[in-house]
């Protein structure tokens, strides 16, 4: 059987929880031989290789920028990359529960493959519930991403995110938002009532800079 999604991954300067993301990966429920694992290395201070992962890990490729482009760039990188139906962004900070990918990835099939009736078709994506944790993984809170939606932890079609242009690479922040702004005009996307990511709160999570986050905001129109 082909693989059926990818793992998308973009890295600059995460090499202290980059571990921790590849074991909940490596940990997966669903079979490794259906899905890869890209990540973008954002030309950090020091180049990661192969050697990242705390196990031999074969579906793992790294693809490395020649200079800083920003987030929504090592995305488009990615996607250049994915040869797969759907796709699903993890943060090199962050981590996801066991199930989280066949669980999203069962659940888009059920919507969009097999036509369930009750959910229509026209969705592009299944996004499902997180909790905030610190960095000792201890939960802080247990959010919707329904009412406080990430960029993360959301399984997309790869064709209908690559058939609008990626990511829009003048957003340097907000750049899920702006994406699911134009994604609204292709397509639904359903909302798993069901905690599968995890968010690592820290004090460099870019969103703590609340100007700078209003800036990019205030540039969707």
């Amino acid at each position: 059987m082909d693989k059926i999604l990818t793992v998308l991954t973009p890295f600059y300067n995460n090499h202290s929880t980059i571990k921790r993301c590849l074991r909940s990966i490596e940990e997966q429920s669903l079979s490794k031989k259906f899905f890869d694992h890209i990540i973008i290395d954002d030309c950090s201070d020091k180049p990661l290789t192969g050697k990242a992962g705390a196990n031999e890990y074969n579906h793992l490729t790294i693809v490395r920028h020649d200079s800083n482009k920003g987030l929504p760039s090592a995305l488009n990188t990615g996607l250049e990359h994915t040869n797969t139906r759907y796709f699903v962004r993890l943060d090199a900070d962050d981590y996801i529960h066991r199930l989280c990918l066949e669980v999203l990835y069962e659940t888009m099939y059920l919507i969009s493959e097999v036509g369930v009736k009750s959910a229509g078709s026209g969705y592009v994506g299944v996004s499902c519930d997180y909790k905030t944790v610190d960095n000792e993984e201890n939960t802080i809170s247990l959010c919707s991403a329904e009412s406080k939606p990430i960029g993360c932890g959301i399984i997309f079609k790869t064709d209908v995110v690559k058939s609008i242009g990626g990511y829009n690479e003048k957003m340097r922040m907000a750049e899920e938002v702006e994406l699911r702004k134009r994604l609204d005009m292709a397509g639904k996307i359903y909302h798993l009532n069901m905690p599968l990511y995890r968010y690592v709160r820290h004090d460099s999570n870019m969103t703590n800079n609340d100007e700078l986050y209003k800036k990019y905001i205030n540039k969707i129109k």
